[in-house]
């Protein structure tokens, strides 16, 4: 039995600042990503720079803020958002990982934010395996990140619980 009191609850507002900081990040990128351009460039580098970071503090910080438990749902579904959350974090934490094994290996000069280089040394099979890497997750990630929409938005709408409230920046749960 779950503690009510748990399930009502809603997360830490650092949690929540982490939380829609990261969603902000991943959608700009995404949209950034598959839109690119030499001018846009820059940008996506230093921002993915910044989600990199961002997962690291996520990540610690996760372990230490204790998770609402889940509001009553079948075990499929508490399975499923477990593995897409899981899943989401890999995916978000990978992704940077991967352009950085593109682009600090790249023929070009990348620059992030225009002023920070990111080249390392040119090795075209890392390269090569980074650009392939990059391109594959991001897909995964673009449907990770549907998915967690689309569920949030079933329990807000249709189940009508609290799923949805509780990581809202300024709703009650």
């Amino acid at each position: 039995m779950k503690d009510t009191a748990a399930v009502n609850s809603g997360f830490s507002t650092s949690m929540k600042t982490l939380h829609w900081a990261a969603a902000v990040l991943v959608l700009l990128m995404l949209y950034g990503g598959f839109t690119i351009s030499r001018e846009t460039a820059t940008l996506h580098f230093g921002f993915g720079l910044i989600v990199l970071a961002l997962m690291v503090v996520w990540l610690a910080t996760k372990g230490r803020a204790p998770r609402p438990a889940f509001p009553a749902m079948p075990r499929w579904q508490e399975i499923a958002a477990k593995a897409v959350h899981h899943s989401l974090y890999a995916s978000v934490t990978l992704q940077p990982i991967f352009g950085l094994m593109m682009v600090t290996t790249s023929k070009r000069d990348p620059v992030a934010f225009n002023v920070i280089p990111l080249k390392i040394a040119q090795n075209d099979t890392i390269n090569s395996i980074g650009r392939e890497l990059h391109e594959i997750n991001a897909w995964i990630l673009t449907a990770l990140v549907a998915v967690h929409i689309l569920a949030a938005l079933y329990h807000h709408f249709i189940l009508k619980d609290n799923v949805l409230k509780r990581m809202l920046p300024f709703a009650k749960s």
